[in-house]
């Protein structure tokens, strides 16, 4: 167990500083479609706050962690326009759209994991996973403890959040549900309950292969996966102020 959980890393010092993790398509803007350009997109923008993603249409963009609302907002701002920006210099826009369309090209990103990934993926899970884009937001958390009692906290509500982000008539979700096998998080009892549920859903040599809508991050934070995608900042910042509401006090 002691294993499975070094694999965690709290920082005390960046307890409740919240990020964002942002996943947009790359359209074509004559055919209207997306396309598999992520990897010119990458090397145009030359920046680690950009990273890739299982399709080779979409990146993602990751935040600064910040704590105050002015911070927050310029982060997902200079994020957005610089995305915008180099996308035009390859030809292309950056959509933040939730759900492409089924007729969408399925290239995944040449990576190791991906490309294997990809020879044992059913038809439809893949079509899935290459279809969706979301927001996540990261929650510092000091210890496992906190972030054990806080995932318990937000679970109940996964319904209410995931409303509150959905620009798809639920389309997303269901489609996420086709690529995880779980979507509910387990109440989780105590670090030891967590690590076994970790061995039973197949997650505990890599915590990253946990799909949850609410998960317990590497990066040492409480991660809420159940919303759609925007480009309006203020938009993404009720949805972290829905969560801060939620949580405060815990």
């Amino acid at each position: 167990m002691q294993s499975f959980l070094e694999q965690f890393h709290f920082d005390p010092s960046l307890r409740r500083y919240i990020g964002v993790e942002r996943e947009f398509f790359l359209y074509d803007p004559t055919t209207a479609m997306p396309v598999p350009r992520s990897p010119a997109f990458l090397r145009e923008v030359d920046d680690p706050a950009w990273t890739y993603e299982l399709s080779a249409c979409q990146v993602e963009h990751r935040t600064t962690p910040a704590t105050t609302a002015e911070s927050i907002l310029e982060h997902l701002r200079t994020g957005t326009d610089a995305g915008m920006r180099h996308a035009r210099t390859i030809s292309c826009t950056l959509r933040a759209l939730e759900v492409a369309p089924v007729a969408m090209p399925l290239d995944v990103y040449p990576d190791a994991r991906y490309l294997a990934l990809r020879q044992h993926l059913p038809t439809d899970v893949l079509v899935a996973a290459c279809r969706v884009a979301g927001t996540h937001i990261h929650i510092g958390m000091g210890s496992i403890e906190e972030a054990i009692a806080v995932s318990n906290v937000l679970r109940p509500h996964i319904d209410t959040l995931a409303a509150l982000g959905d620009h798809s008539g639920g389309e997303r979700l269901r489609l996420y549900r086709t690529m995880s096998k779980t979507w509910e998080p387990p109440q989780y009892e105590t670090p030891e309950h967590f690590f076994t549920v970790a061995i039973m859903r197949g997650f505990a040599d890599n915590p990253r292969n946990c799909y949850d809508a609410i998960r317990i991050s590497t990066h040492g934070t409480v991660e809420v996966r159940v919303f759609g995608m925007t480009d309006d900042a203020e938009e993404t910042l009720s949805w972290i102020e829905a969560i801060r509401a939620l949580i405060r006090g815990t």
